[in-house]
């Protein structure tokens, strides 16, 4: 057993700290949530297109980002315009922003594998989209689905991570929900927004 207070040099202690709050915005997201190490999961009501619009911005602004998108659906023009309230700089800002669309279970594994421990945060868009895919055996995707939390896991020991995904009263989330949930050190919950009319992707 180690003496209190002493840990060996690499090695990363954590402790679990797992709680759920509700939110009416992600601009109450706690800022040291985007600089610290460790895995929040964003549990949303709806689509939250706003709200994650909004986050995006919020987090290229201060820092290089890396979004992983699990649908098709990535923001576009709505991300400019709300960039563009903030500062006169976009094109600075955008250069800061990678992205990657993942549109089966494989490739968001091979996506979260070929990331490198060390650089930016992460921000995984719409988590669970790919698994619910009935093409794919249900035993393949329960099996992705534990190597893509055990891949943000270990991620999660260098830089930020946060995962977002929509509850939804189904079969399907009582059954891949339980595996994100078991990893996140932080789990938040964001109330539903007024609707909002679609916007483009992101091309």
């Amino acid at each position: 057993m180690l003496p209190n207070g002493y840990y060996p040099k690499g090695v990363f202690i954590f402790i679990k700290n797992n709680y759920s709050a509700g939110m009416n915005t992600l601009s109450k997201l706690p800022i040291d949530m985007t600089r610290q190490r460790g895995l929040t999961l964003i549990l949303t009501k709806d689509q939250a297109r706003t709200s994650i619009t909004e986050l995006i911005a919020t987090l290229v602004s201060s820092s290089p980002l890396f979004v992983i998108a699990a649908s098709e659906w990535l923001p576009a023009f709505e991300l400019t315009r709300t960039l563009r309230k903030r500062t006169p700089h976009i094109k600075q800002i955008l250069d800061r922003l990678r992205t990657a669309r993942t549109s089966t279970c494989y490739r968001l594994l091979d996506t979260l594998v070929n990331i490198p421990p060390n650089g930016e945060p992460i921000l995984v868009l719409d988590f669970l989209h790919t698994f619910y895919d009935p093409d794919v055996p249900l035993r393949v995707r329960l099996y992705k689905l534990r190597e893509c939390c055990r891949h943000l896991k270990c991620l999660a020991f260098y830089r930020p991570i946060i995962v977002m995904t929509q509850e939804m009263q189904t079969e399907d989330y009582e059954k891949f929900s339980p595996a994100l949930l078991s990893v996140a050190d932080k789990t938040l919950t964001l109330e539903s927004e007024p609707k909002q009319s679609k916007q483009p992707a992101l091309l």
